[in-house]
Parts: C-alpha cells; sequence; structure tokens
C-alpha cells in the first residue's frame, strides 16, 4: 500500500511541476490539472493514512505524513489566493509555490526512506 502511495505521490509531483511551469513559462494556470493534482495528492495521503492507522507503527511515515498535511493547508491556502485574487489567469505567489512544494518533496523522500528501510 505504501508502494501505491508513493508511486501517487510521484504523478503529484510530477502534475505539480507542469503546473509551475505553466505558471513561470506561460504564465496562467489550469483548473483541471490543479485539480487532477490535488486529487490524486489526497488519494495518496488517504492510502498513507490507511496504512498508519491499520498497521505497525513506523515513524517515517508518521512524520511523512505530518509533512504531507502541511503541505496540503499550503496548498488550499494557494487555492483561497488563487480563488479570491481577480485576476483567474495569474499565477500564485511563488514563494507559497516553493514553500508547498518543498514540504511536499521532503515527505515524499521520508516516505521513500521508510519505505527503502522497513
Amino acid at each position: 500500500m505504501i508502494l501505491a502511495a508513493i508511486v501517487l505521490f510521484c504523478l503529484a509531483v510530477s502534475l505539480g511541476l507542469w503546473l509551475v511551469v505553466l505558471g513561470v513559462r506561460h504564465r496562467r494556470g489550469s483548473r483541471a490539472l490543479a485539480a487532477a493534482h490535488a486529487g490524486i495528492a489526497l488519494l495518496g495521503l488517504g492510502l498513507l493514512g490507511r496504512q498508519i492507522f491499520g498497521g505497525p507503527v513506523h515513524m517515517l511515515y508518521n512524520d511523512a505524513a505530518l509533512l504531507f498535511v502541511l503541505a496540503l493547508a499550503g496548498g488550499l491556502v494557494l487555492l483561497g489566493l488563487r480563488l479570491g485574487n481577480r485576476e483567474h489567469r495569474s499565477p500564485p505567489p511563488m514563494m507559497g509555490v516553493s514553500l508547498h512544494a518543498a514540504m511536499a518533496l521532503s515527505a515524499l523522500l521520508l516516505l521513500v526512506l521508510g519505505y527503502a528501510h522497513r
């Protein structure tokens, strides 16, 4: 189940990278792509939560889940900024995107390390 979560999070990372390229290079976003990014990440978080609550205690999985939840909160802030902005075509602030990505990538690294050392 952890391997499936890792694959889903890697897919979410690739979609997020695509969103960043759209925002930086073309100065626009895609709501459908953002929704797919969020949906896949939430599915991965659900699988991770199922493993955490249904399996043995593994601290790296717990730490990864905490960072993923913080990244989720950052993503919700970015969504709120985007929806609150009158100009819907402008990308969200790149500092917020960078923090969101750093938390999610750190969590993914912890998840992979935990899976490799189980």
